[in-house]
């Protein structure tokens, strides 16, 4: 029943995403749900589970029954402890029960270290998920940088197809030569194909995402995503946090930094569990044993009778004290001392990682406020610029050169603002995730 649901919620939520385009959380939803990772990640804690509860059952007694069958020849030992040459079968019957009693703390350090695992295991999972989103968006945001590229690029063909037109009539009015029609016709056919170049380069990263996400139908791809784009001027001198606080909060809060501690956790319980080794372990047990003899050809008592009498029953304690082993327990420890150096350093690595990291997109998105500020104001200056331009060269003051020029600096100026937006986003967007 559990995996019908599942399988339902799963059918529910493509059928949302079909009809209702692929938004950024739908898009990360379905990636976790069919990430390799992610699904590694739960088989890890699955097992995890499982060793976790091995261990505290390791507490409990241990019970074993068995039953034997032997037929004897020759001198054999009968009922009654006397060696007889003769045939006969004999079966038993034994139960034994075992506990530890004590372990030197072996047993109580396997259950934390094992909990501790476990923590982790859990922590991974999260971690797996928060990886496949920072992927998504990242990949996400690039899609759209190429879909509004194609909006420039189509803006430009426009503007070429517009001076065409006004061209044309100037020829037509012998304002204009022949010459420059050809040439305006040539900037036309170049826009046109960078427009071309544009649309495959957004359908491409439409690819990239649909294999991120491990979506196979890429033909039924909606490609009618949410725009996250549009950012008001306010959005781009909004004070951003600092690294350090950032950082605060991310070492605090995110599940790769948990996990870790975790494993330091884990492997300060395997010291301690190893060392139980150095410790006496003393074990209560207790026994009980009968049979049943066949003697071919001879006078038996009743299986009944045999089945009482013949009963025994043990307890017992036992202790083993080491005394020495060759030093493979104080070799142990101290593999396991080392495993625990190496914990701590990864912790260390993967908290510097983080940091560097949250540095990174804050200056980057620092240097994308003050790059988009600037593409702005270019933009500006090139729109004035391009009108200007066009009176000048409608007016016959103006070669076709000098206005494609004007042209080329609006779309590169356009195209850096476009540029600038989208890394401040994403580093925003990086610097949001890690607030969380």
């Amino acid at each position: 029943m559990k995996k019908i649901l599942i399988i339902l919620l799963c059918v529910v939520n493509y059928a949302l995403c079909i009809a209702q385009g692929w938004t950024l959380d739908s898009c990360i939803s379905y990636a976790q749900q069919q990430s390799y990772s992610v699904i590694r990640a739960n088989m890890a804690v699955k097992n995890a589970e499982i060793a976790e509860r091995s261990a505290r059952l390791a507490m409990t007694p241990s019970v074993n029954a068995g039953i034997g069958e032997n037929l004897s020849f020759g001198l054999v030992e009968g009922v009654n402890n006397v060696r007889e040459n003769r045939t006969q079968s004999t079966t038993s019957f034994n139960a034994s029960v075992s506990m530890p009693l004590f372990t030197g703390l072996r047993v109580t350090n396997q259950i934390k270290r094992t909990g501790a695992e476990l923590q982790a295991a859990l922590a991974e999972v999260e971690t797996a998920k928060e990886n496949v989103e920072l992927n998504v968006i990242s990949y996400y945001l690039q899609a759209m940088y190429f879909r509004e590229m194609q909006s420039v690029q189509k803006q430009q063909l426009t503007l070429s197809e517009q001076l065409f037109e006004r061209t044309q009539l100037l020829v037509a009015e012998g304002r204009k030569s022949e010459s420059e029609l050809y040439e305006v016709e040539a900037q036309v056919a170049q826009n046109r194909q960078a427009l071309t170049e544009a649309e495959n380069s957004y359908r491409l990263a439409l690819v990239d995402l649909c294999q991120l996400i491990n979506y196979k139908d890429v033909e039924g791809f909606v490609s009618e995503m949410s725009d996250l784009s549009d950012m008001s001027d306010s959005q781009f001198s909004t004070l951003l946090p600092t690294p350090d606080d950032v950082f605060a909060h991310a070492v605090a809060n995110r599940p790769s930094i948990e996990a870790q501690r975790n494993r330091v956790a884990s492997a300060e319980f395997a010291v301690k569990e190893t060392k139980a080794e150095f410790y006496p372990q003393l074990n209560l047990n207790a026994s009980w044993g009968t049979g049943y003899y066949h003697m071919f050809n001879g006078n038996n008592p009743a299986f009944g009778n045999q089945f009482v009498d013949n009963g025994s029953e043990v307890i017992g304690l036992s202790l083993n004290i080491p005394i020495y082993n060759r030093m493979q327990v104080r070799h142990a420890v101290k593999r396991q001392q080392i495993a625990l150096d190496e914990a701590r350093l990864s912790e260390q690595e993967i908290t510097d990682r983080l940091y560097k990291d949250i540095q990174s997109a804050y200056y980057n998105a620092l240097a994308a406020q003050e790059k988009h500020t600037a593409a702005q104001k270019s933009r500006e200056s090139a729109a004035k610029a391009l009108e200007f331009a066009q009176s000048k060269y409608e007016l016959g003051r103006l070669s076709t050169y000098e206005y494609n020029e004007a042209q080329t600096r609006l779309y590169r100026a356009e195209a850096e603002e476009t540029q600038a937006k989208y890394e401040y986003l994403l580093r925003t967007r990086i610097l949001e995730f890690y607030m969380r």
